[in-house]
């Protein structure tokens, strides 16, 4: 596997505490970040899976906008449904558009 080296710099008190727990688990601190690192951006990966999920369900009418509400938060779930919204106003106008020049 090709690797690619960056230099982080840490507060010290940081730096201490990241030495003291990659001792507790018998690493050394450049490996136990490296873990930290691919733990955390698999954990973020995934999270953003399972976003995608519970959006394509909602726009599906398969779950409630207070089901969103619970499983994204306040803030995404109102986003979605204006995204939602938009879009079906779209569908809608096409409709009639579509409608109009079938009738001409």
């Amino acid at each position: 596997m090709q690797t690619k080296s960056i230099n982080v710099e840490l507060p010290y008190d940081t730096y201490l505490k990241v030495g003291a727990v990659a001792s507790e688990h018998f690493e050394s601190a450049r490996d136990y970040i490296k873990k930290v690192v691919s733990e955390s951006i698999r954990e973020e990966l995934e999270l953003k899976d399972i976003k995608k999920q519970v959006a394509s369900r909602y726009a599906a009418d398969e779950i409630s906008y207070e089901s969103l509400k619970t499983l994204l938060g306040s803030k995404d779930a109102e986003r979605l449904r204006i995204y939602k919204e938009t879009i079906m106003e779209s569908y809608r106008e096409a409709d009639v558009v579509a409608a109009r020049l079938k009738s001409d």
